[in-house]
């Protein structure tokens, strides 16, 4: 009889010390997330986006009415910066196929105000197929 209670209490134990790992590797991970300063230097780009839009408005390199629209394509151009730093960096990885879709739609967008989209609307295709490729090899296999 003595055998059946030994081994649930190492069952009980193992379930204790899994917990407790499991409660650890949460911690951690929230606590990377809260002290991840990738977000701020791309905070930090997205205002810096801005101000550069607004003085290539301000010096006539740009139309005023099209300052968004350069802003809206370095906002998507930093979306993928960010997805693209954040996949190579163990440290702040974080999930970025949200991103990928965002700063691909937010290019295609000021793209479109800017030069037209009957001008480029062939890469929007030679994207689709980038995408695809890149998923089909950077697949996570479990």
């Amino acid at each position: 009889m003595p055998e059946p209670q030994s081994r649930n209490e190492k069952e009980e134990k193992q379930e204790k010390d899994e917990k407790a790992r499991d409660e650890k590797d949460e911690k951690s991970q929230e606590e990377k997330w809260r002290h991840d300063p990738l977000g701020r230097v791309i905070f930090g780009l997205i205002v810096i986006a801005v101000g550069v839009s607004f003085f290539l408005a301000s010096q006539d390199k740009i139309a005023w009415e099209d300052w968004w629209a350069y802003f809206v394509l370095a906002l998507g151009g930093i979306f993928l910066l960010e997805a693209l730093l954040r996949s190579i960096m163990p440290a702040h990885r974080r999930p970025v196929f949200g991103k990928v879709i965002a700063g691909l739609v937010l290019i295609a967008v000021g793209a479109s105000n800017i030069y037209g989209f009957g001008t480029w609307w062939p890469l929007i295709i030679i994207g689709a197929g980038v995408m695809i490729l890149f998923s089909a090899l950077f697949r996570i296999r479990k």
